[in-house]
């Protein structure tokens, strides 16, 4: 056996050995030899006794030696020679301390200097010792990075502070190293909490323009273009219905049709959506999201370009029935794809539902706002037929588009299991919201027939009127994205709707002006005008959140997140506000002739005195719960 494989023992402990024995010295870094041999006598030793030493057990040693008045401090200065020596010729416990990595438990060294020994010796220059004791070992002990196991991370791997141990210890290291990689992880998700919590509140000051470019900048080109589809759907959506504006009721007129019976031409749009809304988004999930979409986009450019061709018909009931049946045909197409717009909307983005639904109702604000004009246009240039040719054309054109760009969802290959539109008219949370989309169509719609005769005492041209009714379409079409934009932001669609009630009835006051306010406020052009322009801010807060707070209830109350709940919600939305527009000029204009523009407008107005009343009970229970 070598040297170098011989075990650091010794047989006797050496506090009970003979001080006239030679002591046999462990080889460590070329030392090794008997007490004469390290204090240079050449005499052979009388007798060998060895003694043993636990070198793990390095407090106990020390200890021992102190008792019995050893001295450390001739140390030779070498960090590979013996850490202490005996002041006189007792046994010294030589150079390793308990935790070098060479030692190799059951192996000894020589005793006697070996050859190499001798060479490092002689060749090295003496330097200062590393450690001088065992307890400034143990003070000045460095870190060493301590790896749990060969898989971990490199980015997890962390170092332990702790002794260097044999094989024997390392359970103890790995307990250790455990518990520090425990309350590093807390540390850090401390540190991310609070690193999210700082970005939360730093966002919170960023202003809510910036905060919409820059969900428009983060938008990949694929959802760009299905907004932009979607957005081309809602525009020609509202198109289609109001084009008509300017130029049938005297088309109708010469086909002998009555004023009533005009009436429910215009209304029977409206009425088709209330009914058939709910049931397309009932069965959205087996028709498709997808296929509805497409599907309606074609049938209303077909019935577009049909409606085109009803002057040909003999005047009478056949006009009447025909106009009827068309105009239901067409609603229907808008129908199925203004509701699969929304669910696609709602499934496509759902961070960022109330945003985009402020972008398809600025372009339906657009539509209902420039229809009449383009309409009327179109109808100067080229007769009756050109405006829905033009119409058509431009819905089939969209409804290739959006076979290209529409992605077909999973969804869609689902089966129609969970819970349907009765299970959502059940909870009663989302009846705040829908009532408000009642509230804000009624507002909207009853002045579509009223207010050109309220404006006549000011002898204003047609092209002055629209100009009136372009005040709360303009608005309207404007703050749709930006009170989306809030709505994602801050996700309280109690307070908005708050603010739109409140700032709806304020508008339905001054625009009669209401006979409460008679010798304070009196009948104004400006006073109109301005009331028309808060009543179309009014009517974005009003509407735009609804449709993400019906969302947010029925997640809250464990319906699936698939496209027949977005679809449930879609038709339900979507059935309320085509009853409120159904309901505002067909009932708004029996009031005015019963009672008077200025007692309706006041009338409404007390309609919203109630809903803002219901919204604060609503924020000041959720206050109370918190």
């Amino acid at each position: 056996m070598s040297g170098t494989d011989m075990p650091y023992t010794f047989d006797q402990d050496p506090l009970d050995m003979d001080t006239s024995s030679e002591v046999v010295y462990p080889k460590v870094g070329g030392y090794g030899g008997t007490s004469h041999q390290r204090s240079g006598s050449t005499s052979a030793p009388k007798a060998k006794k060895v003694v043993s030493i636990n070198p793990s057990d390095t407090k106990k040693s020390t200890q021992l030696l102190k008792t019995r008045n050893y001295s450390t401090s001739n140390a030779v200065d070498n960090e590979l020679t013996p850490l202490l020596h005996p002041s006189v010729s007792l046994p010294t416990v030589v150079g390793y301390d308990g935790f070098s990595e060479d030692y190799q438990p059951g192996h000894t060294a020589t005793t006697t200097r070996s050859e190499i020994g001798q060479q490092e010796l002689a060749r090295k220059k003496r330097r200062r010792p590393r450690y001088n004791t065992l307890q400034a070992a143990n003070r000045r002990k460095k870190p060493r990075p301590f790896i749990i196991s060969p898989f971990m991370p490199i980015s997890t791997q962390i170092s332990v502070d702790g002794p260097r141990t044999s094989v024997l210890n390392a359970k103890v290291n790995y307990e250790t190293a455990a518990e520090t990689l425990s309350i590093k992880e807390s540390e850090g998700s401390e540190s991310d909490s609070d690193e999210e919590s700082g970005i939360s509140d730093e966002e919170q000051t960023v202003p809510f323009l910036k905060s919409a470019l820059q969900t428009v900048s983060a938008l990949s080109s694929r959802q760009i273009l299905s907004i932009s589809m979607l957005s081309l759907a809602n525009l020609c959506s509202t198109i289609a219905f109001s084009c008509i504006a300017p130029f049938y009721p005297a088309e109708a007129k010469l086909k002998n049709l009555s004023e009533t019976q005009t009436g429910i031409v215009f209304g029977i749009f409206e009425f088709t959506m209330f009914i058939i809304s709910p049931i397309f988004g009932k069965y959205i999930i087996l028709i498709g999201a997808r296929t509805m979409f497409i599907v309606g986009i074609a049938v209303t450019g077909f019935t577009a370009i049909l409606f085109g061709f009803l002057n040909y018909l003999p005047s009478g009931q056949v006009f009447f029935w025909f106009s009827v049946l068309v105009r239901i045909l067409e609603a229907v197409g808008d129908a199925a794809f203004v509701t699969s717009s929304f669910a696609i909307a709602a499934k496509s983005f759902p961070k960022n539902v109330a945003f985009v639904v402020g972008i398809l109702e600025t372009f339906a604000g657009l539509g209902y706002t420039a229809g009449p004009v383009i309409g009327g246009l179109l109808y100067d240039i080229g007769g009756f037929q050109l405006p829905f040719l033009v119409l058509g054309v431009v819905l089939l054109v969209a409804a290739v588009l959006a076979f290209f760009v529409i992605e077909n969802s999973k969804d869609d290959e689902t089966n129609a299991e969970g819970k349907g539109m009765l299970e959502i008219l059940k909870l009663p949370q989302i009846w705040l919201p829908i009532f408000s989309v009642i509230s804000c169509a009624i507002s909207l719609s009853f002045l579509d027939p009223t207010l050109s005769n309220h404006l006549e005492s000011f002898k204003l041209t047609p092209t002055e009127i629209g100009l009136m009714f372009l005040l709360c379409g303009g608005f309207y079409t404007v703050m749709c994205p930006v009170f989306g934009a809030i709505m994602d932001r801050l996700h309280n669609g109690s307070t908005l709707l708050f603010f739109g009630s409140i700032a709806t009835l304020l508008s339905m006051f001054f625009i009669g002006p209401t006979p409460l306010l008679s010798g304070y406020v009196e009948k104004d052009l400006w006073v109109i005008g301005i009331s028309l322009a808060v009543l179309g801010l009014a009517a974005s807060a009003l509407y735009i959140p609804c449709f993400q707070m019906c969302l947010d209830e029925v997640k809250d109350k464990g319906f699936d997140d698939n496209f027949q709940t977005y679809g449930c919600v879609s038709g339900i939305f979507q059935a309320a506000f085509g009853f409120g527009s159904f309901i505002g000029p067909t009932f708004g204009s029996v009031v005015v002739e019963s009672v008077g523009f200025r007692w309706t407008t006041t009338m409404i107005a007390f309609l919203h005195i109630l809903l803002s009343t219901v919204i604060l009970m609503r924020i000041i229970i959720k206050k109370c719960r918190k």
